[in-house]
């Protein structure tokens, strides 16, 4: 009788198809897509970086790379159409950057502005007058899996 009931058992086994979406494989797949998200936000942390390093640097004659009376930024922006390849973002990471930038705009007062009329972005020189300030800023605003997946589903929702 045991052995009728193992063959009834064998048949089973052999006819089924296990899901294919486990919550183990969930949980590996959130786990990867996390690491990927993670490695896009240090990524994009290290541009921001990087950028406000170069938006401050001086030399005799003043700012190298802003306009030091209106503080533009004047050189390619990892989030802008002709830069995000020079500093080695994708397209759709470089929008991404840019809705962020978009979002930390309001509650001010952020440090890199966006003017809509100018079409141009800015750094707040009058709230963030040295390198070490804008370095305060960074510090309190990084790019977190959180405000990168919110800003990613704006941009895909088309907002």
């Amino acid at each position: 009788m045991r052995i009728v009931k193992t063959m009834e058992r064998k048949q089973e086994v052999s006819v089924t198809q296990p899901q294919r979406h486990t919550r183990l494989r969930t949980a590996a797949e959130s786990l990867s897509l996390r690491n990927v998200d993670q490695s896009i936000c240090e990524l994009m942390n290290e541009a921001i970086a990087r950028l406000v390093l170069l938006a401050y640097e001086q030399d005799a004659g003043g700012y190298c790379n802003i306009d030091a009376a209106t503080g533009k930024l004047l050189i390619p922006l990892p989030w802008g159409r002709n830069g995000y390849a020079r500093w080695g973002l994708r397209p759709q990471e470089a929008n991404i950057l840019r809705q962020i930038l978009f979002d930390w705009q309001y509650p001010g007062p952020s440090l890199l502005l966006y003017d809509r009329a100018r079409r141009a972005w800015f750094v707040n020189l009058y709230d963030y007058s040295d390198v070490d300030t804008a370095k305060g800023w960074l510090g309190k605003h990084p790019v977190s899996i959180l405000v990168y997946r919110a800003a990613r589903t704006k941009r895909l929702a088309g907002g």
